[in-house]
């Protein structure tokens, strides 16, 4: 196994963000795992509508899902969003003034 060296990196990117709430999204999508016996399960309890997502869309046309409340949209400096775990947000970023 080869010996590497690695470097450590901070990010010193500004961003824009708040917390994911409703209207933020860019539509709705099923869950990531789901399966058939999800939707038959859908189909006998919520007349075959399953219990959908939010989700937005980045950079690389990827339906990014999310939480609303648990989650901070980002907003970088080419208009791109993402969204990141509330929890992590707010132990990597602080705000600024």
């Amino acid at each position: 196994m080869q010996n590497i060296m690695y470097k450590k990196f901070r990010k010193t990117a500004t961003v824009m963000a708040k917390i994911f709430e409703k209207g933020d999204e860019d539509g709705m999508t099923v869950p990531e795992n789901f399966t058939m016996l999800d939707a038959m399960e859908n189909d006998k309890y919520n007349c075959g509508q399953p219990n959908l997502v939010p989700y937005i869309s980045t950079l690389e046309n990827q339906k990014h899902r999310g939480e609303f409340g648990k989650h901070y949209i980002c907003f970088g400096i080419y208009d791109e969003k993402w969204l990141v775990d509330k929890d992590i947000f707010e132990r990597t970023y602080e705000e600024v003034s």
